[in-house]
């Protein structure tokens, strides 16, 4: 606002000094018309009237030097911006002295306009930039869930398949089997698609919220219990502590629990065998729950994207199968619970999630 006000300001006043200079230079070409020629009469009409041709005609070539010029160079900028083309004129050189690199001063009439035409060229390009990684990332990873429903599929095709064939008498055990098989295909084309429903939620705004007066410390309990008994973490030590016996709020139990389950599993599938996670519930300055390990951890571009859509990155050499919506999922979940969630991470060392919770 206060830019919009000076720059108004210094045009005005730009102005109104330009018409000034203008009908005081007329006053001295008359003065000196009536100089140079005494007698009144036609000669010294016509000395003035070409004495004033030449002011007027001077004072608009530098008038819109000094305006015309740049207001074409913003108005050809802003056709650029509007045509998607996010760089700046090619007179970007001309704007700027060499040796100080400062306006010059044509253009400093118009320094907060150019200042933000620049810094709006540069947001657009940044977020063409983004859209188009993405994009990029997007296409990624419709390849990679087509490829994660297709297998459970091709399992579950070909499981149902050997069950109904008549040439062979399958015995119990062997029936059993392929039906354990056959559920838990189905079990993970679940949680697939679990995934891609909550996705379209967060999308729409519309993460509806079932608030009851629970126990956070025994819904995060029940959470390490499930995961602990996950055969995914059958080679993984899970701990839980907790400053605090129980913690009465009131809190969507299931988004909580599927957010916290996202957070623990990641930590497994991408941590080697033998890591341990350890998971705490902290009352101090409002609620921690601190999820943290001795893993592999992750470098700055895995933490910058851990919590983007689409991202399926993985610390360790183990093939993805989530979605690569799992994290955003668990973000979101826990910002529409009212909280906020902080990663800190080094290689080698291992990785610290924080949940918190205002007071």
């Amino acid at each position: 606002m206060k830019s919009n006000v000076r720059l108004f300001l210094r045009l005005a006043l730009h102005v109104i000094l330009s018409h000034l200079l203008l009908v005081a230079a007329i006053i001295t070409v008359i003065a000196t018309a009536e100089t140079i020629v005494p007698e009144p009469g036609d000669h010294q009409d016509s000395i003035g009237l070409y004495g004033m041709l030449v002011i007027i005609l001077s004072f608009v070539v530098l008038f819109g030097w000094s305006i015309g010029w740049p207001i074409f160079h913003m108005m050809s900028w802003i056709n650029r911006l509007a045509n998607g083309i996010y760089d700046e004129p090619d007179q970007h050189k001309k704007l700027y002295t060499r040796r100080r690199g400062k306006l010059k001063l044509r253009y400093r009439l118009f320094k907060e306009l150019i200042i933000h035409l620049q810094t709006l060229s540069e947001q657009l390009e940044k977020s063409k930039q983004e859209r188009r990684r993405l994009d990029e990332r997007k296409r990624e990873w419709i390849a990679g869930v087509s490829h994660d429903l297709k297998t459970p599929l091709t399992y579950i095709k070909g499981y149902s398949t050997m069950l109904l064939t008549s040439n062979y008498d399958w015995d119990t055990e062997e029936r059993t089997k392929f039906l354990t098989e056959i559920q838990s295909k189905a079990d993970h084309m679940e949680e697939l698609i679990g995934d891609l429903n909550a996705s379209f939620q967060l999308e729409e705004g519309s993460i509806p919220l079932k608030l009851t007066k629970s126990d956070l410390v025994e819904c995060v309990r029940r959470i390490v219990v499930d995961v602990a008994n996950d055969p995914r973490a059958s080679h993984h030590n899970l701990t839980l502590e907790s400053n605090v016996t129980y913690i009465h709020m009131m809190l969507d139990t299931k988004l909580l629990g599927r957010a916290l389950l996202n957070l623990l599993i990641n930590a497994i599938v991408h941590n080697p065998t033998g890591t341990t996670i350890n998971v705490s519930i902290i009352e101090s300055n409002g609620l921690q729950i601190v999820i943290s390990d001795d893993g592999s951890g992750m470098d700055e571009e895995m933490i910058d994207g851990l919590f983007e859509k689409y991202y399926r990155g993985t610390s360790t050499d183990a093939n993805s199968e989530g979605t690569g919506l799992g994290m955003a999922i668990a973000k979101q979940f826990i910002i529409a619970l009212g909280g906020d969630i902080v990663v800190t991470s080094q290689l080698n060392i291992g990785t610290k999630i924080t949940v918190s919770f205002p007071a």
